[in-house]
C-alpha cells in the first residue's frame, strides 16, 4: 500500500476472498451446508468480517473511484475516521440518480467503477444493465474476480436448497445484458448440473424442453411461472408424470415469500418453491435465499431469506430519517458490497422493503434473516387513507382464494367520497358467472380484514388482465396504478 489510506484492487480482492472457505462444492452430497464455517459462524465473527471489509473498502473506493472520493473529501472524511459499524452513519448514501448522472458526466460507465474502462477491455469479464424501461439504462462492467463471486453465492443458494448434481436445471428467462440469469448459469456450473437456457423461447415451446429433457429444476419469475403452469394445464400435462419438477427457483418478485404464491406454485409443478433476491446496482447475485428448512415448513407464515451478511451490509432504515428500525418493523434496504471489485457499492439506497427476523433457524446458519424475504419496492406501495398498501399482502389473499385465477391489479383513485382503492380480479376457468358475486364478497371482507380500509372488487372475465408471458426477469409484472392526482 502506497499509504495508510490506500490499497490496491490486488489487496482488496485478497481480503474479500478471504472469508470463503470453500469455493468447490462439497464431496459429500450430504453436507447440509456449501461454506459451513462462515455460514454458522458466530455473530461476533460476522461482524468483525464486516468491520474489517468496510474499513478496507473506505480505503478501496478512496484509491480507486474518483466518484467515492469526492463524496468523502465533501463531507471532511478520510478513510482513517472509519473504524467500524459504528461509524457507518457518516458515510454517505448512493442512490441510482448519482450514479445514472456520473454516468452521464463521465461517459461511457461513470467514474463510480472501480476499474478503468480500458482495464476492463482487456481483462474484463461482462458488462450489464438495469432494464432501462422509464430512464437511460446504466452499464456496469464486471471482471472474473466478481464471476467468482456470483457463482459462489448462487451455489451455495442452489446447495442450501438442497439441489445436487444430477438434476436438470431449466432457465425459462432471458439472458440479455442482466445479472441473475447469468448468476444462476454460472453457480449452476460450479456445483456441477447442466442447464438448459430457455430465454429464447414461447412458452408451449419451454413446456416441450422441460418435458423432453426431463428437467427438474425450474427456474423463473414466479407471475411467469404461474403463466407457464396454466398453460401447462391446458395442454393436458400433469406433473409427476409428463413433467419432472423437483425444485422451484424464483426471484424478481416475492414468490414463494407470499404463502399463497407458494402453495399455487408448488401444485401447480409438483415440487418446492425457493426464493432468491439481489439488486442489479448494488449486489447483483445471492443477497438473500431461502432454505430447504424454510421451504419445507408449509405456508403457515410467509418464509424467510438468509442474508449474506459475510458479503454485504444491510441497513434497514426508516424511509424518512434513515435512521435503523427495530426489528420485525418494516423498513427499506441500504446496502454495502463487501466483495466487488469493478462496483463495490456503499450504503446504496436499494429502496426494498423489508423487516429483519432474528430468530434462529433451524438449518443452523447463523446469517440474520429477512421475515417475508423483500417486501415489495416501497415506489411500488400505495397508501390509501393513511394506509400502506403492500402488493404482496393483496397477493396473499387473491391467490388464497380458489375460485379466483393469479392475475391482479390494484388501483388508486380519488373520487366525491376520498381516495378509494379497487382491486381488479378475475374467476379461475370454469368458475360459474353465478358465482362471481359470492366470490367478490368473500374477496372484499377478506382484503379488509388484511388492510384494514373497505376495498372495491371489480371481478373480470378471465383472461382480461395482461399475463406476465415474457420470460423476462426484467419485465416484472406490473399491478399497481394510482390514478390521484398528483400532489400540488
Amino acid at each position: 500500500m502506497s499509504s495508510p489510506n490506500e490499497i490496491t484492487r490486488e489487496e482488496w480482492r485478497r481480503l474479500a476472498a478471504s472469508t470463503v472457505g470453500r469455493w468447490e462444492r462439497p464431496a459429500d452430497p450430504g453436507e447440509p451446508l456449501w461454506d459451513p464455517r462462515i455460514e454458522t459462524a458466530p455473530r461476533e465473527r460476522i461482524r468483525e468480517i464486516q468491520e474489517v471489509k468496510l474499513k478496507a473498502l473506505v480505503c478501496y473506493l478512496w484509491t480507486h473511484s474518483p466518484f467515492y472520493r469526492r463524496r468523502f473529501l465533501a463531507l471532511g472524511l478520510e478513510p482513517g475516521d472509519v473504524k467500524g459499524l459504528d461509524d457507518l452513519p457518516r458515510l454517505p448514501l448512493t442512490t441510482k440518480e448519482e450514479w445514472s448522472q456520473n454516468q452521464i458526466e463521465h461517459p461511457p460507465f461513470g467514474d463510480y467503477h472501480c476499474v478503468p474502462q480500458e482495464e476492463w477491455a482487456r481483462d474484463g469479464w461482462m458488462l450489464y444493465s438495469t432494464g432501462g424501461t422509464t430512464a437511460r439504462p446504466r452499464l456496469f462492467t464486471f471482471t472474473p474476480h466478481d464471476r467468482r463471486f456470483w457463482e459462489y453465492t448462487w451455489a451455495r443458494a442452489l446447495w442450501a436448497w438442497g439441489i445436487r448434481p444430477g438434476e436438470v436445471l431449466f432457465n425459462t428467462s432471458t439472458y440479455g445484458p442482466y445479472p441473475g440469469m447469468w448468476g444462476i448459469h454460472y453457480g449452476a456450473h460450479l456445483l456441477g448440473t447442466p442447464i438448459i437456457p430457455g430465454g429464447g423461447m414461447d412458452t408451449r415451446r419451454r413446456l416441450y424442453f422441460l418435458k423432453e429433457a426431463q428437467a427438474t429444476v425450474l427456474v423463473g419469475v414466479p407471475s411467469y411461472l404461474l403463466h407457464m403452469a396454466e398453460a401447462a394445464r391446458e395442454q393436458g400435462l400433469v406433473p409427476g408424470r409428463d413433467t419432472r419438477v423437483r425444485h422451484i427457483v424464483t426471484m424478481a418478485e416475492p414468490g414463494p415469500c407470499v404463502p399463497a404464491t407458494k402453495r399455487r406454485l408448488e401444485e401447480g409443478w409438483g415440487g418446492v418453491a425457493h426464493d432468491l433476491f439481489g439488486h442489479t446496482e448494488c449486489f447483483p447475485c445471492g443477497l438473500g435465499w431461502s432454505c430447504a428448512a424454510e421451504d419445507h415448513r408449509g405456508y403457515d407464515r410467509p418464509a424467510r431469506d438468509h442474508v449474506s451478511e459475510d458479503l454485504a451490509i444491510v441497513e434497514v432504515v426508516d424511509p424518512a430519517t434513515f435512521r435503523p428500525v427495530l426489528p420485525g418493523e418494516r423498513g427499506i434496504t441500504v446496502v454495502t458490497n463487501l466483495w466487488s471489485e469493478s462496483i463495490p457499492a456503499l450504503r446504496y439506497v436499494m429502496g426494498d422493503l423489508m423487516a429483519w427476523s432474528e430468530e434462529p433457524c433451524a438449518c443452523g446458519r447463523t446469517f440474520r434473516q429477512a421475515a417475508g424475504g423483500l417486501l415489495g419496492r416501497l415506489d411500488h406501495t400505495l397508501r390509501v387513507k393513511g394506509i400502506m398498501i403492500v402488493p404482496a399482502a393483496v397477493e396473499d389473499v387473491i391467490r388464497g382464494v380458489r375460485e379466483l385465477a393469479e392475475e391482479f391489479r390494484l388501483i388508486a383513485s380519488l373520487g366525491p367520497s376520498g381516495e378509494q382503492l379497487t382491486v381488479q380480479a378475475e374467476p379461475a376457468p370454469g368458475t360459474p358467472a353465478e358465482q362471481w358475486p359470492a366470490v367478490s364478497r368473500r374477496l372484499g371482507d377478506a382484503l379488509q380484514l388484511v388492510l384494514g380500509i373497505r376495498v372495491a372488487v371489480e371481478m373480470l372475465p378471465h383472461g382480461t388482465l395482461p399475463r406476465f408471458t415474457v420470460g423476462d426477469l426484467h419485465a416484472k409484472a406490473q399491478r399497481v396504478q394510482d390514478l390521484r392526482p398528483a400532489p400540488g
